[in-house]
């Protein structure tokens, strides 16, 4: 029976206890990444601390009930958080207290405004994101992921972002690396390497993680210099309801913003990670789950929320499968945020930014590029374009670029498709290529051409021009077969197209056929008395069709053929 009130619920069938193990242990590991992250985006956005982890869990937890993707990990983003903080300085917020209240307000009307799209079926935007925008997104998170944790990694607070701008930046400041952080990050890494290939069942980033605040404690890591996450506030939200009326315009204004971003960038996240993984992400149920888990954290007294890649990489690389990583990790975000912050104060950065490195490296797809460039160079060129714009101008940018790209090459694509010259093939009753089988011959007198697409506005000029062309090179041919089986659609300039073809053959005293066509196209010459002018008779459903009437005719009178 389907789920239709809590349709996440349907992503939890088929668990068995041992993939049932497995997301509970991917769940601690996301929740030891989500856990810094969401203290880190409340602190830049000017919030109480703890309103992070609140956004996490409630937002996860909403997410897992409605979503339609089985891995996304929802949570705070750096695209749409940063534009939350412009918007809450914009409104003249100042206090903690009442960013919060402006930032639960607009978490609120996001979660809103992503139910009344989904209404509005406004998913379907979504299929403007190509597979080679996918890939190249992916790799170009993975590069930027692996990239931001080099500060964590060395202890140099680096300023420069990039490929190689924070290399040349670390190469100047060299002596400022703090070796036992250095030496520490490495050692995580080759143990969550060492894990993951000997022990693929034990979970490695959790083992990490306990074994390091221990280390931290003991040996008092902070004295030598290696960087601790530190004071994690303590306690859980209350549902709560804290809009007010007064900035609402800001608040409306401000939520227009990010949920465009937090969509696309949410649903761009959704849809690489379900390619990976061979699911299938439906995107008007992720505007059902987007907006749940929005709401879930305004009434929970978070912010935004939508889809997290380092998180969700992290789920995957520790073996999760199902909503129930998301929450576990919710769980266990609640259980630290209530009971058990005071150990976290010991963890190091360095092991964060090491189980963020690994996920990082999880995420590039070298086969799927060279798949790529075995499919289409032009697409490998989107890929790469897509993952370049992520990288040097940031995720949303990069993706803008690149889906951009493909829309113009599409539309040339549209504006000049393919034509062809048809003949008869030995020995066969269908028409081919006549480029494309050297053993075809022409139909003698006459032409029978394809092309091979509708017509439309922004190719109908294509089409005239091609057509001129191929009765210039007519000679003395009598028929003119216009096979018009790919065509499925015409609007106004198509008719006017069809209208000067006919009118051009008719100069030549050549006779004018049309062969397949449908639906729309077959009404709109209809509507238009082109049928009525070319003559029904000289309607046929295929190219075979009207090339056996032609022949046919050519022993009729002339005065049979109207």
């Amino acid at each position: 029976m389907n789920l239709r009130f809590l349709p996440g619920l349907n992503n939890f069938r088929g668990m068995t206890r041992e993939s049932a193990r497995r997301d509970v242990a991917a769940g601690l590991s996301v929740a030891a990444v989500a856990l810094p992250v969401g203290l880190a985006y409340a602190a830049m956005m000017g919030v109480p601390p703890v309103a992070g982890l609140w956004a996490a869990i409630a937002g996860m937890l909403g997410y897992a009930l409605f979503g339609s993707s089985r891995t996304l990990i929802v949570g705070p983003d750096t695209a749409t958080c940063t534009l939350i903080a412009a918007t809450l300085t914009g409104m003249a917020l100042t206090s903690p207290e009442d960013r919060l209240v402006g930032a639960t307000g607009i978490a609120l009307t996001v979660g809103v405004g992503c139910l009344i799209a989904r209404v509005l079926r406004l998913g379907v935007l979504a299929n403007l994101l190509s597979r080679p925008v996918l890939i190249g997104y992916m790799a170009g998170v993975a590069i930027t992921l692996a990239m931001s944790q080099l500060s964590g990694l060395t202890g140099v607070g680096l300023r420069n972002t990039g490929l190689v701008h924070p290399f040349l930046e670390l190469s100047r400041r060299l002596p400022e690396i703090q070796i036992p952080t250095l030496c520490l990050g490495l050692a995580s890494c080759v143990f969550l390497v060492a894990v993951k290939r000997w022990r693929p069942a034990w979970p490695g980033p959790i083992l990490l993680v306990v074994g390091a605040c221990l280390l931290s404690w003991i040996f008092n890591f902070p004295g030598l210099g290696i960087a601790v996450v530190g004071e994690v506030p303590a306690g859980l939200p209350a549902l709560s309801l804290p809009m007010r009326l007064e900035g609402l315009d800001g608040i409306l204004l401000g939520a227009a913003g990010v949920l465009v971003v937090s969509f696309s960038s949410g649903i761009v996240t959704a849809r690489s990670f379900a390619a990976r993984t061979g699911d299938h992400v439906d995107p008007n149920r992720e505007l059902v789950g987007f907006g749940a888990a929005n709401v879930a954290t305004g009434l929970f007294q978070g912010f935004v929320v939508t889809g997290a890649d380092s998180r969700t990489a992290v789920g995957l690389v520790a073996g999760g499968s199902s909503p129930l990583v998301s929450v576990s990790a919710a769980a266990a975000l609640a259980v630290v945020v209530g009971l058990l912050s005071a150990p976290l104060y010991w963890l190091p950065q360095a092991v964060l930014a090491a189980i963020l490195l690994l996920a990082a490296a999880s995420l590039f797809d070298g086969h799927a590029f060279l798949r790529l460039a075995r499919i289409s160079r032009i697409e490998l060129a989107f890929g790469i374009l897509a993952a370049v714009g992520v990288v040097g101008f940031g995720v949303l940018q990069g993706v803008a670029v690149s889906v951009g790209a493909t829309l113009l090459y599409a539309m040339y694509v549209s504006g000049n498709p393919r034509d062809a010259l048809l003949g008869r093939l030995p020995g066969e009753s269908v028409l081919g290529k006549l480029h494309l089988n050297p053993d075809a011959k022409p139909v003698p007198g006459t032409v029978v051409w394809l092309f091979e697409s509708s017509v439309w506005f922004f190719n109908a000029d294509a089409f005239r021009r091609r057509a001129r062309e191929v009765i210039a090179q007519a000679g003395d041919a009598q028929w003119f077969v216009l096979d018009a089986e790919a065509m499925t659609q015409a609007d106004a300039d198509a008719v006017e197209a069809l209208y000067e073809l006919k009118r051009e053959l008719d100069n030549r005293n050549i006779t004018l056929l049309v062969a397949g066509g449908h639906g729309k196209f077959r009404t709109a010459l209809e509507r238009s008395g082109l049928v009525k002018k070319i003559g029904r008779e000289k309607i046929f459903g295929s190219p075979e069709q009207a090339v056996d009437a032609i022949e046919r005719w050519r022993l009729a009178p002339p005065d049979t053929l109207g």
